[in-house]
C-alpha cells in the first residue's frame, strides 16, 4: 500500500503575543471541518480480501488466507499442481520455492514426493536435472550446465531458491518450444480462449500494429504447441513416476485453466489440477486459481532501476523502490520514490508499458524517456538510446520540469 503524506503537526501555540488567541480558533475549525466531509463507507463494494496480504501470503479463490496446512489439504488429492509466474519477478520464484517445500516436507510417503517440471528447460537436459537431484553436484552449479543464459535469459539467481527448495526431489523438464520434439498431440485453444491470446498478442511489438489473419493463427499455433508440449511432459512424468507433478510456467500458461491445464485434461480425463497463480492486489477472480500468492508486480532494469506496482485508489502507480549508484538511471536523474506515469508514449497502467516503450525507442533509434511524479513535481528523465555501443552510463541531461507553476502533472 502506498504510504500516507506525512501532514505537519500542528505546531504548540506561543505563550506570548497573538500567537494563542490565533492558535484555537483554527483548532476549532480544523474539528469542525473534519466532521463535515466524513460520510458512510460504501456497503455495497465487494470484498476481494480479508486481511491485507503481505508479499508471499497464500490465498483462497474467494481472498481469504491460506495456512500452509490449508494448502497441503488443497493439494492432497491433486495428480497435476500448476504454478503460474512472471519470469521477472522474484516474488514469484519464492513463492513457488515455498509452494514445492511445503508440499515435500507434508509428504508421508517417499511416492508422494512431487515431481518438479519446469518450463524454462529443454528435456534433452534431463540427464543433467537427474544428475543435480542424485546430489552430484550443488544448485549453483546449473546455471551453466543447464547453459541458461541461452536456453532462456532470465535471471537464474532469481530462480535458484526454486532449486534450492528440496534438491533431493526427482525433477522432469518441461519443453519451452524444442522444434526436435514437438508433442504428439497439439491441442488448440478453447473459444473462451482466443480473445486473451489476441490481447497477449498485442503486447509483442511485432503484433500489435496488425490484424493479419496468418500471424494471428500462426501466435495462436505456438501457443498451443507449447502448452501442448507442457502438458504432454507432465503427464509422461506423471505415469513415469506414479507421483504428484508440481509444473512452473508462467501465468497465460496456467490462470483461469484455459492453457497447460485444458492439455492435461485431453491427455489424462479425470485428473484432478490445482492451479495457483500471483496475484498483484488488483480485482480477484475466483476463476483463475485455487490458490493466490500475494506478490506485488516488479521490474528490475538492466539501467539500474528497480519498480513496484502499488495500489493507488481504483488503479495502480508504479513506484521507483531502487535506483543503482552510477547507473544509466542514477545518471538520468531518476530516484526511489519517483512514480513512473509514462514510458515514451505510453502511459503505464502495466509494467508492459515499459516493455512497448524501450521497443519503440530501440527500433527507431530514439533514447528511451519516463515522466515521472516527484511529489507535486512532474518530470521528464532521458536514460538515452537503446543498444547503441557505449551509450550504458553515458551521462544524461538532469531531469526536465513539465510540470505547471502549480505542480500539476499533465495528463
Amino acid at each position: 500500500m502506498p504510504s500516507l503524506p506525512k501532514h505537519n503537526a500542528l505546531a504548540p501555540a506561543r505563550r506570548r503575543g497573538r500567537g494563542f488567541s490565533f492558535a484555537l480558533p483554527a483548532l476549532i475549525a480544523l474539528a469542525l471541518f473534519a466532521g463535515g466531509c466524513a460520510r458512510p463507507a460504501p456497503t455495497h463494494e465487494k470484498m476481494d480480501v480479508s486481511f491485507l496480504p503481505a508479499p508471499g501470503d497464500l490465498l483462497s479463490s474467494a481472498g481469504d488466507r491460506l495456512d500452509p496446512a490449508g494448502l497441503r489439504a488443497r493439494a492432497a488429492t491433486a495428480t497435476y499442481i500448476l504454478v503460474g509466474e512472471s519470469h521477472g519477478n522474484a516474488c514469484d520464484h519464492l513463492a513457488e520455492a515455498s509452494v514445492i517445500s511445503l508440499l515435500s516436507q507434508g509428504a508421508t510417503k517417499p511416492a508422494n514426493l512431487p515431481v518438479i517440471g519446469l518450463e524454462m528447460a529443454n528435456p534433452a537436459l534431463n540427464p543433467v536435472l537427474a544428475e543435480f537431484t542424485a546430489g552430484k553436484f550443488p544448485p549453483e552449479e546449473l546455471e551453466k550446465r543447464l547453459d541458461w543464459a541461452t536456453n532462456w535469459g532470465h535471471p537464474f539467481a532469481k530462480y535458484l531458491p526454486v532449486f534450492r527448495a528440496d534438491g533431493k526431489d526427482p525433477l522432469a523438464a518441461l519443453s519451452p518450444e524444442d522444434r526436435a520434439q514437438l508433442p504428439r498431440q497439439i491441442i488448440g485453444p478453447a473459444p473462451e480462449q482466443l480473445a486473451f491470446l489476441r490481447e497477449i498478442m498485442k503486447s509483442h511489438p511485432q503484433g500489435r500494429s496488425t490484424d493479419d489473419p496468418r500471424q494471428t493463427a500462426r501466435f495462436q499455433l505456438i501457443q498451443s504447441v507449447w502448452d501442448s508440449a507442457m502438458a504432454e511432459q507432465a503427464v509422461r512424468a506423471r505415469k513415469a513416476t506414479n507421483r504428484p507433478v508440481i509444473a512452473l510456467a508462467g501465468t497465460a500458461h496456467v490462470e483461469g485453466g484455459l492453457g497447460i491445464a485444458r492439455r492435461i485434461a485431453v491427455l489424462d480425463p479425470g485428473a484432478e489440477i490445482l492451479l495457483i497463480s500471483p496475484w498483484r492486489g488488483d480485482d480477484l477472480d475466483p476463476n483463475d486459481a485455487n490458490v493466490r500468492v500475494y506478490c506485488p508486480e516488479r521490474f528490475e532494469s538492466r539501467m539500474g532501476m528497480t519498480l513496484e506496482s502499488r495500489p493507488y485508489g481504483e488503479e495502480f502507480q508504479y513506484v521507483v523502490t531502487e535506483v543503482t549508484r552510477e547507473s544509466r538511471a542514477d545518471v538520468a536523474g531518476l530516484r526511489p520514490g519517483d512514480v513512473v506515469t509514462y514510458a515514451g508514449r505510453h502511459r503505464v497502467r502495466s509494467l508492459t508499458a515499459l516493455h512497448l516503450a524501450g521497443s519503440d525507442a530501440f527500433r527507431n533509434k530514439e533514447p528511451l524517456t519516463l515522466e515521472i511524479r516527484r511529489g507535486r513535481q512532474c518530470l521528464s528523465v532521458d536514460l538515452g538510446p537503446l543498444g547503441v555501443p557505449g551509450s550504458m552510463g553515458k551521462p544524461a541531461p538532469a531531469p526536465t520540469p513539465t510540470s505547471s507553476p502549480t505542480g500539476e502533472a499533465k495528463p
